[in-house]
């Protein structure tokens, strides 16, 4: 019988703001599971079993036993890579080019902005890279993209750079190669108006982010 070939790479943050039942019905059988750190303890409450576990587990559970249960890599606390990003590089290295980030959002700042970087890291790594939770969908790119969003809010931003040079086109606001200073969100709460909104990066690059529910 052949190996069943994984779709894609999920990996499960430690954000407190976890959504276990989202989780457990976002996951597909056939996606190799990374928890980072206490991720593992929203996969438990998910009934997920990840594939493997990594992290230097400084924010795991005291009552979960991650040596019992799942594959685990420990890395060192004192470190350059956070462990989100030694997740992407061990998911690159399986030889994955897609992947979902799930519990990156809420709980600490710093945490959760270092988690939108995975994005960029993961383009610069040609991989398509998703970081989503209940209500939110947010994608990274520095060329065109093309939305099935109809009807919902959708913030076009940039992100670590000093300026974006965009057009937006399927868009309540249209924008047609409209610079966008980092420092002033004029593109903040836009809706998309067709299932084919598209937005065409010229220069820098932009976090896309999707507000799943209309009533945002």
């Amino acid at each position: 019988m052949a190996e069943e070939v994984k779709k894609k790479c999920v990996i499960i943050c430690a954000s407190p703001y976890n959504q276990p039942d989202f989780i457990r019905d976002i996951i597909g059988v056939n996606d190799y599971v990374i928890c980072a750190d206490g991720g593992f303890d929203t996969a438990l409450k998910a009934g997920i079993k990840p594939d493997i576990v990594i992290g230097d587990f400084d924010s795991k559970e005291k009552d979960s036993n991650i040596e019992n249960d799942a594959q685990s890599i420990v890395l060192p606390t004192d470190k350059d890579d956070t462990d989100g990003i030694y997740c992407v590089k061990y998911g690159i290295s399986k030889g994955f080019d897609k992947f979902l980030i799930l519990g990156a959002t809420g709980g600490r700042t710093d945490h959760m902005y270092a988690n939108l970087f995975l994005l960029k890291f993961m383009y610069k790594n040609r991989c398509d890279g998703v970081l989503e939770d209940k209500f939110t969908y947010i994608k990274y790119t520095e060329e065109n993209l093309t939305l099935s969003a109809k009807g919902k809010t959708v913030s076009v931003l940039p992100f670590g750079c000093e300026s974006a040079e965009v057009t937006l086109k399927g868009f309540k606001y249209k924008a047609d190669r409209l610079a966008m200073d980092s420092s002033f969100p004029i593109g903040i709460s836009n809706v998309a108006l067709s299932d084919n909104a598209e937005i065409n990066v010229y220069s820098g690059g932009v976090l896309v982010i999707v507000n799943k529910s209309m009533d945002l």
